[in-house]
């Protein structure tokens, strides 16, 4: 029902331009920093986010964004293991029954 209104297409406007800034500043700066690694992170997590606020409420979509954020960081530092892995899932419930 949410998607009947007229407000979907504008709310889908940010996040493609967040699309069109993600890919801009990849082609134009190679991720060979760390601050530029993770300005990457921030931008994809931030369009992952937003995407997920346009179907689901602001609680819920934080949760889900909190561990995209931690494995896209973790595997663009090549730290990404079992033991991190466990490490994201507890943080992220413990993220999640915080915020409810």
């Amino acid at each position: 029902m949410r998607l009947a209104t007229g407000k979907f297409w504008k709310k889908f406007v940010f996040p493609l331009f967040i699309l069109f800034i993600i890919t801009t500043f990849s082609l134009i700066l190679p991720p060979t920093n760390l601050a530029i690694i993770l300005i990457m992170n921030i931008l994809v997590s931030s369009f992952f986010f937003f995407m997920l606020k346009i179907f689901l409420n602001k609680k819920l979509t934080f949760t889900l964004t909190l561990p995209i954020f931690l494995i896209i960081t973790l595997l663009s530092l090549k730290l990404f293991d079992i033991l991190n892995l466990i490490l994201i899932i507890s943080l992220s419930i413990a993220v999640g029954l915080l915020i409810r």
